[in-house]
């Protein structure tokens, strides 16, 4: 996958800023029970077929993550641009995985 696009991106407000991209991708945690609230639509793993929990995208509850930028909202509140890299069941394939979440979805700084 590929990273956002922010080329065509025009200020509004130039000294204050809707959207802050870094200068260099930042490490973070991200909560993902907050990030991608899926909880309420899973099904139980004794449940499901091996080749989905082989091969399906294995979510962690908290994930390292990249934060490339900020975007502010309309109402004031912040959404982070993370980059996830996530595998599969089996860990024998993944992906990047680009999210916009809320901030309180980006936990802490990793060390």
């Amino acid at each position: 996958m590929t990273a956002p696009d922010f080329t065509g991106w025009q200020e509004p407000w130039p000294l204050t800023p809707t959207l802050h991209q870094l200068a260099e991708p930042r490490p973070v945690i991200v909560e993902m029970n907050r990030a991608l609230p899926l909880a309420k639509n899973a099904q139980r793993p004794d449940r499901l077929p091996l080749r989905v929990l082989a091969g399906g995208l294995r979510l962690e509850a908290t994930m390292p993550g990249k934060l490339h930028a900020w975007a502010r909202l309309i109402d004031g509140q912040w959404l982070a641009c993370i980059e996830i890299r996530v595998t599969t069941g089996d860990g024998k394939t993944g992906l990047d995985m680009w999210l916009w979440v809320t901030a309180d979805a980006v936990l802490v700084d990793a060390p």
